[in-house]
Parts: structure tokens; C-alpha cells; sequence
């Protein structure tokens, strides 16, 4: 199928969103265990796109849908993840009296995955049944997600809006194009190939924010029949966070890691560790397939369902068990302070091989007897240590590690993967700095903010103004909010300069990526005023509209009575963001510091 210059604009939105949400997998809170029985993880939605036929469905051998009319789109049905058997008849027909169903196939339900199987006709009219798994990652603020599936007999059609807007070119019985665009209505039509000629007039068709909705190009084209219907799936809005970190410990294994039923984490490579990732705070179906896999036809190698709480600072770690099986561990990271001239050592045994001791040094015993997969940890001092991993209760030495260095203020977390006896045994190093005394800053010591501040700066979300200094006296600048939303928020850059006034700024780019999300408005048609400081008014509406945060009729404050910002202000204060600056008044027109941000963003972020 060939791809838009729209859609080549957008490709990068949609691999960073599935990143960052797919990158999910991190919230594995407790040792993964298989897929439970009974649970009703998967989604399967079915549509008849075939004209003219009635049928009854048959699925594992159970007459499922009795009847099933033309142009019908069921509700989705929840399942069990797993191997399904779909068999289609004429109506009344059925396995007891017709030898062979009209259609047939064998679908893989992934775990978590939001499926959707069509019967439909080719592009030379004979009949076909073809599944596609659904992409419910979320969308950015303002976006609508449109998919078009061309299952018709039809040639190659382009798919066009407003007139002149190629979405999609040269799409191809039985494939697909997906796009996030600006939520709203566009008129469609479907268009020949690489021609202006309007094969089929759609209308208006309107895109939620926040919602798939999915065309379906199905029927006849020369005999009359052809149509479109519509699937439509709420997608996830932002909601409390964790932080992750994710390590592929499975020796030459290259996989594809699905989260919820989205590819999150293409091609991941043993030995690979990836990460902080800020995640959504929920329930997961994990589901970890050979790279390439189709996981529509595919058992995956490893599954597993698990929850990330909210706040928390989790490694999952894909991992040999001790009987050389593949599993998934979830350790929950200690960021206690650290005190000074000390260093944090933690040791993760997950790797097939046997109960270990850690020496360093050749004689002093940090841990001992840890088996898989469980972790020891030592705060020493910052230094570098001979380390060797010993045959737990012997001095014998299993790997010799060499000198690891221990800076100080820093969590080094030694991973064990691999095969001890299959010559794959290895260390993966994960880094968490800044955990000592001084935290991230030495200029917000004291603060109550600061515990909001470290967590802003382990995310990337701030670089502070200087290396040791976050300055949060100081009051934001319009510049500098747009780059902590941006880099919250993950924003795509923009090609469009919206203000003539941020010319020579360090923040043009955030500026124009949050201008394109629709989160600003600037100060004027042509205007920014990027070193203006951002007054709590300001902050309210920045933050309701970059996260989406819905309107509240509660009154909180008196003294924003008629502001420009009232009702952003109520909004903060219903989601839990501000509690004003008194019981009573929230000051609208003072400016927010560094500080005040850094506490306002983890609330909004749910951190």
C-alpha cells in the first residue's frame, strides 16, 4: 500500500506514542504469570461485509451469531486469549448439515489484543475472512485516530478529505492505512488510484478526539453494492503514571513486545536495557513474540498480566528462570536517599544458573546465596570493586565481572541473564544517579518541592539552568513552559513557525510543538512573548488543555471571580493539580515558580 505525504508527517507521532504507551510493558508489579484461565482479556468484533448472504458464525464448534446480516458490525464480544476455529455458513446450514463452511480460519486472540474479523469479499469477488488487530494506544490531546480497511471487490483507491487532502494513496484489497489526524469533521471521498476521479462520495465523516474510528470499504463496487461501516473504539486518556525501566535478559531472542494487544516494542534485542519510560498507571496483558511474528497466527513465547501502581519506579526484566524457562520479573527500585560518599549496589539474579554469591574485592561476601530471581542490595562505599559471582557457599568462581565503579549518590542495579552453562551468561548494568543528598539540584535542598523536582529531571522533563542548579526561585517563562510540555508530553515537532516574536529563542521548537497541539494560542495572533513569566492563570489553562483535563462546575476560589481563567482554574483544582495558595483564593495573577511547575507537572503527569 503505498503511504501519504500526510501520513509520512504523522508516521513519527504514531511510533512515539506507541513507544512511550507500549513501552507499558513496565508495569509488571509482581512476578508475570501465565494468562489466568477465565480471563476475558481479548476483544473480538466481527463484520459482514460479504452483500446478500445471511450467515450463521461458528466459533470452536458453537454457534455464536445465528443469522448474521450484511452491513452488521457486532459489539465487541470479550474472550479468552488464545486459539480460535471460525467457521461461516449459510444460514440454517451449520456443521451438522453442511460438510464445509462458506469461509474458515484459525485466529490467535493475543493477549490483551482488541481484534477484528471481517467477512468480506476480494478484489475479484471471491470471498475471503481477514483479521486485523486493533491499535488502541492513546492519541495526543485534540487528535482523532482514522483507520480505513479496503475490503471490497474494488481496485486501488486513494482515500481523500476536504477536497484535496490525500490521507491515504494506492490502498489495496484486503490492506489498510492508519492515521492520527486533528479531531473534526472531513468530507470524504474515495477516488480511483492516483486519479481525481470520485469513485465513492462518503460525506461528512466526523473524528472524535480521543476515539478510533475505523472505515470499512466493503461490498461490490461495478454491482452497486459497495458501502462503508464504521467501527469506533474509546482509546485511553491520560491517567496517573509509573515509572520503568525494561531489560531483555533472554539470550538470542529478538522480540517483538506487545502491551494490551499494541506492538510496543519492535526488534528488542537481548542484553538491551531501555529506559526511564513514564507509563500509564493500569492493568496489562503482556504478550512477547519471536520479532516479525504475526501474533494474529502466533502463540506468543512469553505471557503475562499484571498492574503498575501509580508512582512507582519498576525494572521488567524478560528473563530465564532457573529450569531455563523464559518468564517476566518485576523488582520495584529503592530510591531512598543515598548518604554521602556512598554508593547503592543491587544485584538481580535472573539467569539460568544456580544459587550465587557476590564477592568483591576476592574476600568480602556483599551477597550471598541469592537464587533466581531474587535481588540483594548494599549501600557501600563509592569506589570501584573487583567483583567475581561465586558458587554460592564455595570459593569458586562462576564469572568474574572485573571492576565495577560505584559513583557516588547512585543506584547501579546488576542484572545476571543468560545461560551459566550455555556460554550466554552475562551483566546488564542499569543506572539510576542522583539519589543522594543533593538529589538531582544542590539550589532546591529543603524545598518542599524537591522530591517533584528529582522526578521531572529522571524523566528528562527538565535539564535545570545550569549543571547543578535547578533555580526554583525563579519564575517560569513562557519559553521555558513550553519545552516542560513538550518534553512531558512527547509532542511531534512542527514544521509551521506560528509566532514572529520567538525568533531567537532556545524554545522556538517547543513553542511551535505546542502551538501545533492546539495547548497554546500565544499572546496574540503573530505573538508568544516567550520571556514573559507565566502567571497561575496562565499555568491553569496551559495545563487543561495539554492534558485534556474536563471542566468542573465547582466554584473552588473568590479570587478569580471573572478572569480569563476561571474555569481552568476550577478544572486544576477538581482534578487534585492545585490546591490554591490559600482554603479559599488561588492568586491567578502571581507568577508560578520552578518550584510550584515542577509540583504541578507530577500532579498533572499523576506521578
Amino acid at each position: 500500500m503505498g503511504v501519504s505525504a500526510v501520513e509520512k508527517e504523522t508516521s513519527m507521532r504514531r511510533r512515539s506514542i506507541l513507544v512511550l504507551a507500549a513501552l507499558m510493558i513496565a508495569s509488571l508489579m509482581t512476578a508475570a504469570p501465565a494468562v489466568a484461565a477465565g480471563h476475558l482479556d481479548a476483544r473480538l468484533t466481527v463484520v459482514h461485509g460479504i452483500p446478500d448472504t445471511p450467515v450463521d458464525i461458528y466459533v470452536n464448534g458453537a454457534k455464536t451469531l445465528e443469522n448474521f446480516q450484511p452491513e452488521t458490525v457486532t459489539d465487541p464480544i470479550p474472550l479468552e486469549s488464545g486459539s480460535y476455529d471460525i467457521d461461516i455458513y449459510t444460514v440454517g446450514d451449520g456443521p451438522a448439515v453442511a460438510a464445509m463452511p462458506v469461509l474458515s480460519t484459525e485466529l490467535q486472540l493475543p493477549p490483551g489484543g482488541n481484534v477484528t474479523a471481517v467477512a468480506h469479499l476480494t478484489d475479484t469477488g471471491g470471498l475471503k475472512l481477514s483479521a486485523f488487530l486493533n491499535d488502541t494506544t492513546a492519541t495526543q490531546v485534540n487528535d482523532a485516530r482514522l483507520v480505513v480497511r479496503h475490503l471490497a471487490n474494488a481496485p486501488a483507491v486513494d482515500i481523500i478529505a476536504n477536497g484535496s487532502l490525500a490521507l491515504f494513496e494506492n490502498v489495496t484489497n484486503p490492506n489498510e492505512g492508519q492515521l492520527d489526524v486533528a479531531a473534526g469533521t472531513y468530507g470524504v471521498t474515495i477516488n480511483a488510484a492516483g486519479t481525481d476521479t470520485v469513485a465513492f462520495n462518503a460525506g461528512d465523516l466526523t473524528l472524535p478526539e480521543g476515539k478510533s474510528t475505523i472505515v470499512y470499504a466493503v461490498g461490490d463496487l461495478g454491482a452497486g453494492s459497495f458501502t462503508l461501516l464504521i467501527q469506533s473504539i474509546d482509546l485511553p486518556m491520560a491517567a496517573a503514571n509509573g515509572v520503568a525501566t525494561v531489560v531483555h535478559g533472554v539470550p538470542g531472542l529478538v522480540v517483538d513486545v506487545y502491551l494490551n494487544g499494541n506492538l510496543t516494542i519492535p526488534s528488542f534485542a537481548p542484553e538491551t536495557v531501555l529506559g526511564p519510560l513514564m507509563l500509564p498507571a493500569t492493568d496489562y496483558d503482556i504478550a512477547i513474540y519471536p520479532a516479525g511474528a504475526n501474533p494474529l497466527a502466533t502463540k506468543p513465547a512469553i505471557s503475562a498480566e499484571t498492574s503498575l501502581p501509580a508512582g512507582a519506579n519498576a525494572s521488567i526484566v524478560a528473563h530465564l528462570d532457573g529450569s531455563g524457562i523464559p518468564i517476566v520479573t518485576v523488582f520495584v527500585n529503592d530510591l531512598s536517599e543515598i548518604a554521602a560518599g556512598e554508593a547503592r549496589l543491587v544485584v538481580r539474579h535472573t539467569a539460568f544458573a544456580p544459587a550465587v554469591d557476590i564477592i568483591a574485592n576476592g574476600s568480602l561476601a556483599l551477597f550471598e546465596n541469592v537464587t533466581n530471581p531474587n535481588e540483594g542490595q548494599i549501600d557501600v562505599a563509592a569506589d570501584t570493586y573487583g567483583v567475581t559471582i561465586n558458587a554460592a557457599g564455595t570459593d569458586t568462581v562462576a564469572f568474574n565481572a572485573g571492576d565495577v565503579t560505584l559513583p557516588e549518590g547512585q543506584s547501579t542495579i546488576v542484572y545476571a541473564i543468560g545461560d551459566l552453562n550455555g556460554g550466554t551468561f552475562t551483566l546488564a548494568i542499569q543506572a539510576i544517579p542522583n539519589l543522594g543528598p543533593d538529589g538531582w539540584f544542590g539550589d532546591d535542598n529543603f524545598s518542599v518541592h524537591e522530591e517533584d523536582i528529582n522526578k521531572i529531571a529522571l524523566l528528562g522533563i527538565t535539564k535545570g539552568t545550569g549543571p547543578d542548579t535547578f533555580s526554583p526561585s525563579d519564575s517560569v517563562t513562557r519559553g521555558q513552559m513550553a519545552a516542560f510540555l513538550n518534553r512531558a508530553l512527547g509532542l511531534n515537532p512542527s514544521a509551521v513557525d506560528f509566532f514572529t516574536d520567538d525568533d531567537s529563542s532556545i524554545f522556538e521548537a517547543d513553542i511551535n510543538a505546542i502551538a501545533a497541539a492546539g495547548i497554546t494560542k500565544g499572546t496574540s495572533a503573530a505573538t508568544y512573548s516567550p520571556n514573559d513569566p507565566v502567571t497561575r492563570g496562565q499555568m491553569a489553562a496551559f495545563l487543561v488543555r495539554a492534558f485534556n483535563i474536563p471542566p468542573s462546575a465547582v466554584d473552588a476560589f473568590t479570587d478569580d471571580d471573572g478572569t480569563l481563567f476561571e474555569a481552568e482554574i476550577n478544572a486544576l483544582a477538581a482534578a487534585g493539580i492545585t490546591k490554591g495558595t490559600s482554603a479559599t483564593t488561588y492568586s491567578p495573577d502571581a507568577p508560578v515558580t520552578r518550584a510550584q511547575m515542577a509540583t504541578f507537572l507530577v500532579r498533572a503527569l499523576g506521578l
